[in-house]
């Protein structure tokens, strides 16, 4: 691990395009990332409010560091605001900003360098996909007891179609479209007994 520079000097800003569902979840695992790196929290505040912001690249809404670390924590009525509301949904913090995607800037300070905390962040979202993947496989074997559970109500319920088909015809029911209906002629009397 080495989260920490050994230079004095600022280095290069860093970019990275988010997709703004995910943002909560980005916000969260670089928390986790600086826990994990044994930052005290007091230089986590540091890092984030100095060397973090987002700014929407459709209408240019500016979201400091403070508001994303505020988004990487649980919700409480502390860290809410209708920014940060919107933030948790998925949605632009600008009411009617139909944006998906924000910028993330990160500036490389004296203690922190961003491109390793980054590939961490990297490295844990490749974990989870490749966990998800995973995931994924035993629904298409639901998928697939399914089928066969579909296919045995279904030979089950022609089973009974058939058995009710022979037993109308065994105890001499009429079953229409299989049986012949019965041609009955009735013999007229003759005419001098009716009355």
């Amino acid at each position: 691990m080495r989260p920490l520079s050994n230079s004095s000097e600022r280095w290069d800003l860093s970019v990275r395009r988010q997709d703004l569902r995910q943002l909560e979840w980005l916000c969260r695992t670089l928390r986790g990332v600086f826990d994990r790196a044994g930052f005290d929290p007091a230089q986590v505040r540091e890092a984030w409010d100095a060397g973090m912001c987002a700014e929407c690249i459709r209408c240019g809404i500016h979201v400091c560091g403070e508001e994303l670390f505020a988004l990487s924590q649980p919700p409480t009525a502390e860290h809410s605001t209708v920014k940060i509301g919107r933030l948790r949904l998925g949605d632009c913090a600008r009411q009617g900003c139909e944006s998906f995607h924000y910028e993330i800037r990160f500036e490389n300070l004296q203690n922190v360098d961003w491109s390793w905390v980054l590939a961490e962040v990297d490295l844990v979202e490749g974990q989870e996909s490749g966990s998800s993947s995973k995931v994924t496989s035993p629904w298409k074997g639901l998928l697939d007891w399914r089928l066969v559970f579909g296919w045995r109500v279904a030979m089950t319920c022609l089973a009974l179609v058939l058995a009710l088909v022979w037993r109308q015809s065994y105890f001499g029911g009429r079953i229409p479209f299989i049986r012949e209906p019965e041609q009955f002629r009735v013999d007229p009397a003759p005419e001098g007994e009716m009355q």
